[in-house]
């Protein structure tokens, strides 16, 4: 072993207290030690040992010497068994990115999996806007992104991007109003036409977050400007709508079955988005990075 050569071979000399002994625990020949020695006491200009009888002690500093010495080997040994365990797939880190809403349903099930097959790795988890996850992705901060997808990212060449499910973006409103939707082909809920919520109150997202986008678009595109109230959390937003204050557009994926609300199809065609994994192209994409994939893909699409 070449590395730290000159630490080890001093320790050895001092754990036997002579050359000889400790050149045959080394491999090498006798002389070669003895020179070794000299030649380190003169590049250091001090004493490292002193013959007492048989024995060679070490001066105060060669006390000294030992003990940054040993320190050093240590390091190098704990260094090399991290990176063999690295290798094993023993140790590492993973920092993985989510929006908010969709992080507090999944993640709570991809977590247990993922580190009950990789104990020793630590997960670094970003909960952010999809812009934000975007930026952390290109910046390398982050190796993996739940997210929804858009033509824009699909066509971004710095990423690839894998769906997992589409998804559809429907009207939420609580049960209480009894609003009645039709069976319609095509829709996955009744289908309700959005225009009769002109003077319902619209619980928003905030600006910024995809959902408020399409929201928006959606709007816009039934020619509605309804009075709008604005929160920050889509949970925040079921549970209002639940007690009566106003409805919503919300994607349909996970939705809280135990809440009072009712959820309907809107639009001459659905509304939907994607929700898709997202790498960096070019980002290394370890074992267990794919190994997260492979969980996401299994727990959602069952």
């Amino acid at each position: 072993m070449s590395e730290l050569k000159e630490q080890r071979y001093i320790i050895e000399i001092a754990k036997v207290q002579g050359v000889a002994k400790a050149a045959e625990n080394l491999f090498i020949s006798q002389p070669a030690l003895s020179k070794f020695l000299t030649r380190t006491e003169e590049m250091y200009g001090v004493q490292l040992f002193e013959r007492v009888g048989k024995k060679m002690i070490p001066t105060y500093a060669g006390k000294q010497y030992l003990e940054y010495a040993k320190q050093m080997v240590e390091l190098d040994q704990d260094f090399r068994n991290q990176i063999a365990d690295i290798k094993r797939l023993k140790k590492g880190s993973l920092n993985i990115g989510s929006t908010p809403g969709r992080g507090k349903r999944i993640l709570p099930e991809i977590l247990p999996v993922f580190s009950k097959e990789y104990p020793g790795y630590d997960l670094n988890v970003y909960q952010e806007n999809a812009a934000k996850l975007e930026e952390m992705l290109r910046n390398g901060e982050i190796q993996v992104a739940l997210m929804t997808g858009t033509e824009e990212l699909e066509k971004d060449g710095n990423f690839h991007v894998e769906e997992i499910s589409t998804e559809e973006i429907c009207l939420i409103a609580p049960r209480s109003r009894h609003f009645r939707g039709v069976a319609k082909y095509g829709f996955r809920y009744p289908w309700i036409d959005i225009r009769q919520m002109e003077n319902e109150k619209f619980i928003m997202l905030n600006k910024g977050s995809r959902l408020r986008y399409v929201a928006d678009k959606v709007l816009k595109a039934h020619a509605m400007d309804p009075k709008q109230i604005e929160f920050s959390s889509i949970d925040t937003i079921w549970e209002i709508v639940s007690k009566d204050f106003g409805v919503a557009l919300a994607s349909d994926f996970q939705y809280p079955k135990d809440l009072d609300i009712d959820i309907f199809s809107i639009g001459s065609r659905p509304v939907t988005w994607k929700f898709v994994i997202v790498t960096r192209v070019g980002g290394y994409i370890s074992v267990p990075v794919q190994r997260m994939i492979e969980i996401v893909k299994n727990i959602y699409r069952n």
